[in-house]
């Protein structure tokens, strides 16, 4: 199975009310989540070093994705001329990436650095 497989079934098993009417959809944002989340490794990981923690982070990831892509019961407004559209909190995509972003802190580059002036 590969870790893309592994984070699909993940996925799945964290919410399958979320994706049961969207499989495909799935696979790609997790493909994607997969392969961003392996650019951000520190230069000596591979995703295999950390195969637990990063599948069930890609996981958490793709599944903030996939409610902010299908999320409307947040809307707070919808106009038609014009076309406006808002939408209020994603409180529980921006939890599920918080916890991710925890998870995956000891494996990840740091994002912070000092410039010289």
């Amino acid at each position: 199975m590969t870790i893309a497989e592994q984070v699909i079934a993940q996925a799945q098993f964290m919410a399958p009310e979320l994706i049961e009417d969207n499989a495909q959809l799935l696979a790609t944002v997790c493909n994607a989540t997969v392969s961003s989340l392996a650019a951000r490794l520190r230069d000596n990981l591979e995703p295999e070093d950390c195969l637990a923690d990063f599948v069930t982070a890609a996981g958490m990831y793709a599944l903030a994705a996939m409610m902010d892509i299908g999320d409307w019961s947040g809307m707070e407004q919808l106009t038609a001329g014009d076309l406006t559209v808002r939408r209020g909190d994603h409180a529980p995509a921006a939890y599920l990436r918080s916890q991710a972003d925890l998870l995956m802190a000891p494996y990840l580059k740091s994002g912070f650095a000092f410039l010289g002036v």
